[in-house]
């Protein structure tokens, strides 16, 4: 009621003031004017000059200006021209000034939330189009993945709607992930792998062997056994004289010298150190040998030229190194035992549950026991190394994820995975792809060079098998860092409890509808737009010119033209939200101070081109700055307005389309 009651005072006083002078009145009538003028300043409009011609003894309103008011030392800075309102030229500081006082912190606001979320939106949908592509193009992810492969199937084409299918997603990532090392089996015996594996056969026996090992842990099989049942089940001497001649022989040798050791004790599987020492007396340390040469001699075990039991009689003189061979195994199965009887206790009182530590430190240790094969006595320094080394590390990591599954800790899993394959498969692919590129620049010549019609359709078809061979090794290289990338968001979607903490997995992925594409498949689309993202620029004026950049978000009307899968756009600013939007990637909640319309105009024009398939467009132009320069909870900052030259990369956000033509 008071608001209105101030409104008739003044339409009063502006009646009275037109049908008599009355000073007191006139003076309450330019004091309204004063204090309503954003420039602090009484600006001489008809009106205004109409009063004052009366103080001024003339009918003539035109010789009434600024400069004969400041004469007067109580009106000097009070009053303005109409015309230096706008320094007589710049038509656009008037239009922004006769409506700058509104106050639309609400819209800039809830604009600028828009925009955040939608920004996230257009790339989270550009990341799971990206991610249906490669997984299209990669038979070995699909291998690894066939659930989610079969989901992505599901959804097609509406992959934009991505949202709506996040359940589903989130199921197929759980149950690809908890079987992970079955489909890693798959992929090791898979024919898509064969074009690295022919020639590099070692690599599969590896891989194989770890997943033979870590499988038989999966069923809670003691150490010893899981070992023993290694030896004599898996391995292969014809497979393993590829990694190292030794090896095979070795571990033939380790089992037997492990299954001689073996305890009566129920919950031992190898004798004790105490009980070893019984054994080493120099008398029964022979009797020893000589009982486990009689075992040996039904066995055909050979290292290269020299059979095991010639290695056994020059161990009759020299028993030190085999007694160390043999404290060394037990010393190292003592602490595989260990873990192992501390997971069975748990799981049999059910007191505490086994831990991470406890699976992983029981893997470690077994696989410590079979490293202990290459200290064998006269074989220990002939070994090569570096391929044990493959060997034993890809068993380790094999293990790792079995135990990183096992506790549902996948993002570990893909990690391992990942480095293992690159460790073991990527320089040999990465050789493999020189060999055949150099074979495709050598056949290529060829064809140039060659007259003969017949020979050079035989050329063009070995380069067209090269080429599809090149395309399928470039195929496996790139398997590492598309399963590290989409393995490891598949592992946050699948362990999310609740639709924020998936949400936060696809932004923390995709960083942040769909809306962006359609002025990239129209022949012509016109929009209310807005853009989001950073900008480069120079900003100019009156007497200074500076670099400037930051983040930027104008809102304006698009005029776009599509050209195979991008577009091209004529964009007309009106508003800039850049500031307001910078706090809003930030905070999301806070409520921000007051925001006037005068505070985020920004007049400019831009040329912008969408890149195709894709979200992002870059923008080149110009445009009158806005004041709003930052944003806080405590209260927001201004700046004058300059005008800027500017280049931005910034998400393309269609916000209302106003017309469409398709092609």
């Amino acid at each position: 009621m008071k608001k209105y009651l101030l409104v008739l005072f003044f339409i009063s006083i502006n009646i009275l003031a037109k049908s008599q002078r009355s000073t007191y009145y006139d003076a309450l009538y330019l004091d309204q004017k004063l204090k309503s003028s954003l420039q602090k300043k009484i600006i001489l409009n008809k009106d205004v000059l109409q009063l004052l011609s009366a103080y001024y003894l003339s009918n003539d309103t035109i010789s009434i200006n600024q400069n004969l008011l400041d004469k007067n030392p109580f009106f000097k800075d009070l009053f303005r021209d109409q015309a230096a309102n706008s320094g007589g030229k710049n038509y656009i500081g008037n239009a922004i000034s006769s409506v700058g006082g509104l106050n639309v912190t609400n819209f800039a606001d809830g604009m600028a939330k828009f925009i955040v979320k939608r920004t996230k939106q257009e790339l989270s949908i550009a990341f799971f189009e990206k991610f249906k592509k490669d997984m299209d193009s990669l038979k070995q992810f699909q291998i690894l993945f066939p659930a989610t492969f079969n989901a992505f199937n599901v959804i097609d084409k509406e992959i934009y709607n991505y949202s709506a299918y996040l359940d589903l997603l989130h199921d197929s990532f759980q149950k690809d992930l908890a079987l992970l090392l079955s489909n890693i089996e798959k992929l090791i015996k898979d024919k898509s792998m064969d074009i690295v594996f022919l020639k590099y056969p070692e690599i599969r026996v590896i891989l194989s062997d770890a997943i033979y090992i870590t499988d038989e842990f999966s069923e809670g099989k003691h150490p010893g056994d899981v070992l023993h049942n290694f030896i004599t089940l898996q391995a292969d001497s014809n497979s393993l004289i590829k990694i190292e001649p030794n090896l095979y022989p070795s571990l033939r040798v380790f089992d037997l010298v492990s299954q001689s050791l073996r305890s009566r004790q129920s919950d031992q599987y190898w004798v004790s150190t105490d009980s070893l020492k019984l054994l080493l007396d120099d008398v029964t340390f022979n009797l020893y040998l000589g009982l486990l040469y009689q075992q040996a001699s039904q066995s055909h075990i050979v290292f290269g030229n020299t059979s095991f039991l010639e290695i056994l009689k020059t161990s009759k003189d020299k028993t030190k190194p085999f007694k160390d061979y043999l404290n060394g195994l037990i010393s190292k199965g003592k602490n595989a035992n260990f873990y192992f009887k501390a997971i069975k206790e748990k799981q049999l009182t059910g007191k505490d549950k086994p831990t991470y530590q406890d699976y992983y430190s029981l893997y470690d240790a077994t696989i410590n026991v079979l490293e202990n094969l290459v200290q064998f006595p006269i074989l220990s320094n002939k070994y090569d190394t570096t391929r044990l080394d493959e060997y034993f590390n890809a068993a380790k990591s094999l293990g790792n994820i079995y135990v990183d599954i096992y506790e549902k800790q996948y993002s570990s899993a893909i990690v391992e995975f990942s480095n293992t394959y690159s460790n073991l498969i990527l320089t040999k692919v990465g050789n493999e792809i020189k060999y055949v590129s150099d074979r495709i620049d050598s056949v290529k010549n060829k064809i140039g060079a060659e007259t003969d019609a017949l020979k050079k359709k035989r050329l063009e078809v070995e380069m067209k098998t090269l080429e599809q061979e090149l395309k399928k090794l470039k195929g496996i290289q790139e398997t590492s860092s598309i399963i590290l990338k989409y393995g490891t968001f598949a592992a946050t979607i699948a362990k999310a409890e609740n639709s924020d903490d998936v949400q936060n997995a696809i932004e923390s992925i995709a960083l942040p509808a769909g809306s962006s594409r359609v002025k990239r498949e129209s022949k012509t689309n016109i929009s209310i737009n807005a853009y989001c993202g950073f900008f480069g620029g120079r900003n100019f004026g009156s007497k200074s010119a500076y670099n400037s950049f930051g983040i930027t978000a104008p809102v304006g009307i698009a005029a776009s033209f599509g050209i195979k899968h991008s577009s091209l756009s004529a964009f007309v600013s009106l508003i800039d939200l850049g500031a307001i939007t910078a706090f809003r990637f930030k905070n999301d909640t806070t409520t921000v101070s007051k925001i006037l319309l005068k505070d985020i105009v920004s007049p400019g024009l831009f040329l912008s081109w969408g890149l195709p398939n894709c979200p992002i467009s870059i923008n080149a132009g110009c445009q009158l700055t806005p004041l709003l320069s930052s944003v806080s909870s405590s209260g927001n900052s201004t700046e004058a307005r300059m005008f800027r030259f500017t280049l931005g990369l910034c998400v393309d956000i269609p916000v209302l389309n106003l017309y469409n033509r398709s092609k």
